[in-house]
């Protein structure tokens, strides 16, 4: 089997999973929106970008919380949610879907026990602070507790780090992160954490930010008025919900995204080690 099918096989997975949160969201009035790279996918595309490897959807933080406490209930059989409440050695502040009897196995958790299965992700978006002191505490304590949940659930193996300087600075930094962890409980930091995103909600601000697994703080922004109202677009073989103004969003996060980056640039960057599509 060649790579680019194996490739649009993950692809039409994905899209099981996203046509079954579309369903779980129109029967509850939840808000929902076809995320970054989809989103650009969709726009330029009208399916995934041909080399994409995931599936986002976005969500504001009240239709968030709100999808994650009747999914479990609304799911069909061969779906699951994930969260860093329901699955232990899972540490990201968003939700995964997954799919039942597949794998699919990124790099950076090859080795801790969680659920693996084909995924999408479904991610929360919280008022982003406007003043610079705001910022500047928020995101050095969100960096800390996703840091450190990363490293009590086993995301990280000390052994990948070579003994160069910044290879000693993360060996080093990882040690200290799992000393620390060990004197408090996951419920704790998740808590805290949450405690932290969440604060300035319900504030007029210029910008929502995304919570992600990796992606540094303050750099994904999105400007609040991307979220008045939705639109429907066409993805692959179904209609889903985007921002009525995507050309807003896309543009402030990617720049001229209708030009097709290098094709140096044109491969999927999740770093999967190990697939398994199931029947």
């Amino acid at each position: 089997m060649t790579e680019i099918s194996m490739l649009r096989q993950v692809q039409l997975k994905q899209l099981e999973i996203a046509k079954e949160i579309k369903k779980i969201c129109d029967e509850n009035e939840i808000k929902y929106f076809l995320d970054s790279g989809t989103l650009l996918g969709a726009v330029r595309h009208k399916s995934f970008i041909p080399w994409d490897d995931d599936l986002d959807i976005g969500m504001l933080r009240d239709d968030y919380e709100k999808f994650i406490n009747i999914a479990p209930q609304k799911l069909s059989n061969n779906f699951i949610l994930q969260t860093w409440k329901t699955d232990e050695e899972y540490a990201n502040a968003f939700a995964k879907i997954r799919m039942k009897n597949t794998l699919y196995i990124e790099s950076s958790t090859n080795g801790n026990n969680m659920n693996h299965g084909i995924f999408i992700d479904v991610f929360p978006y919280d008022t982003y602070p406007n003043k610079k002191y705001q910022r500047f505490y928020q995101g050095i304590m969100l960096t800390f507790y996703k840091r450190i949940l990363k490293v009590k659930c086993n995301y990280f193996n000390p052994k990948n780090y070579n003994f160069t300087f910044i290879g000693i600075i993360k060996k080093t930094t990882y040690y200290l992160l799992k000393g620390l962890s060990l004197f408090v409980s996951k419920n704790q930091l998740i808590k805290s954490h949450d405690k932290c995103a969440k604060k300035y909600n319900g504030i007029g601000s210029k910008f929502y930010y995304e919570q992600t697994g990796g992606t540094p703080y303050g750099k994904w922004l999105v400007p609040r008025e991307c979220f008045n109202k939705y639109i429907d677009l066409q993805f692959e073989d179904t209609i889903f919900s985007c921002p009525l103004h995507y050309d807003l969003y896309l543009t402030s996060i990617y720049g001229n995204y209708m030009q097709l980056p290098p094709k140096e640039e044109r491969y999927n960057k999740h770093e999967i080690i190990k697939i398994e599509i199931g029947e």
